[in-house]
Formats: structure tokens, C-alpha cells, sequence
């Protein structure tokens, strides 16, 4: 299957038949002795209030906010994610699962969960990668988007940013793996330390659009809850 390259601004139409997602980020290490990039990706389930994009606003106070901020533990009983043995957490549903925190950047096969499916790693055995799985038929129905972030653990004190980021991009694939498209990042991103990086959009038929939005800040991962908590 071929892949579709998206530049940004530009949107890629998911069939309506496709129900589950695999999306994630990849990216290549340093080059030199320099510390490795420790990069997050974040998932926002949204509403639009009134149907104002502009308004977007986390779906019930965060339950299906796939962010390491959520997830439930002892120094955070009230959080909405539950983590797995595995270190992946997901939302109580099952409808949004990420991998888990891969700090060194390199991420790893996992052997399949007692329904089959495998639950970690990948197909890109030979990259650097934050992996998240959406099952889009099982979302509330009031989720209007899907917000994708990528911040960088530590930026400050390791003085790193997107723009020393080598060859990073997001991609979408289906549920036997293959890839459907792909976004890649550019030098654009210089001096920032977080990006919005694209969009699922759902349509009025039921079927979700994915969209290259590359946005670049350096508001740090609170500001941005903050911001879709209002």
C-alpha cells in the first residue's frame, strides 16, 4: 500500500470502513555524543462547543486525554487513564491506548494480549517512536477531535528543541499495520519545544479525516491542558 505524504495544511480521508488507528512518531537519534531526544506524544479527545473548532475543549475534564498527566497512580488517584502492568495506559473504555513512556527513544516489540492483538513495538523495529492506538467505533459519540502533541521531556535543562530533531515524522496506519500516511517535520521548528502536530477530525458521516497541522510552540504540556480545560 502505498504511502501519502502530507505537507502541512494538507488532510488525508481515513475510509469509513477503517474503525482502529495506529499512529506514532519516529525519529532518528543525534548525531555525536550529544544527549538523546526524549520525545512524547499526546492525544486530546475534544468537543466543539456550538461546533466552534476554535473552542475546543477536552471531553469530559480529560477522560480521554491519552497524556502522561492522566494516567492514575499514587501521586494522582483522581486520574482518568489506568496504567498497565506493561507501563502502556488507556483510557477505561478501550478506546485510546498508548504504549507507554519510552524515554531512551527506542521502542520495542511486544508479544500479542490475550485477544491477539499486539500491543507494543510496531513495524518500524529499525526507528525511534511514541506509539498510540485509537479504536474510532469505540469513541463517545461527542468527541468531535483528536489533537496530537509532541513535547520534549527535559527540553530546557538539555537545551534541545524540534528544530535539532533529525528526520521526525508522525504516521497513521490501519489496523494490520500498514501505513497510510505520513507527516513529516521540518527545520520550521527551530527554538520550539512543542507542536501541535496534526488532527483527527471527525466528519459529518461518522468517518475521520486526519490533518497536518504544524503548529510550533513553547507553551509547556500544563499550559496546553490548561488551555483545552478553559
Amino acid at each position: 500500500m502505498a504511502t501519502f505524504k502530507l505537507t502541512k495544511g494538507q488532510s488525508f480521508q481515513l475510509e469509513k470502513e477503517i474503525q482502529l488507528v495506529h499512529s506514532g512518531l519516529v525519529w532518528d537519534p543525534p548525531e555525536g555524543s550529544g544527549p538523546a531526544f526524549d520525545l512524547d506524544v499526546h492525544c486530546f479527545a475534544l468537543v466543539h462547543p456550538g461546533g466552534d473548532a476554535n473552542r475546543a475543549r477536552l471531553f469530559n475534564d480529560g477522560s480521554h486525554a491519552l497524556c502522561y498527566a492522566f494516567v492514575r497512580g499514587p501521586a494522582n488517584a483522581e486520574g482518568s487513564l489506568a496504567k498497565n502492568s506493561d507501563g502502556s495506559f488507556q483510557t477505561d473504555d478501550g478506546s485510546m491506548w498508548h504504549q507507554r513512556d519510552d524515554r531512551t527513544g527506542r521502542g520495542g516489540g511486544a508479544e500479542p494480549d490475550d485477544d491477539g492483538d499486539d500491543q507494543g513495538g510496531g513495524h518500524h523495529d529499525e526507528g525511534f517512536r511514541e506509539e498510540f492506538k485509537i479504536v474510532l467505533a469505540k469513541l463517545p459519540v461527542d468527541i468531535a477531535e483528536l489533537a496530537v502533541w509532541a513535547t520534549i521531556h527535559d527540553a530546557e535543562r538539555k537545551r534541545q528543541d524540534f528544530g535539532k530533531v533529525r528526520n521526525a515524522y508522525i504516521e497513521v496506519c490501519d489496523a494490520m499495520d500498514d501505513e497510510l500516511c505520513r507527516y513529516q517535520l521540518t527545520a520550521e521548528f527551530a527554538g520550539k519545544t512543542t507542536i501541535q502536530v496534526a488532527s483527527f477530525l471527525k466528519q459529518p458521516d461518522g468517518s475521520w479525516k486526519f490533518h497536518a497541522v504544524g503548529a510550533g510552540s513553547s507553551a509547556g504540556l500544563g499550559e496546553i491542558i490548561q488551555a483545552y480545560l478553559g
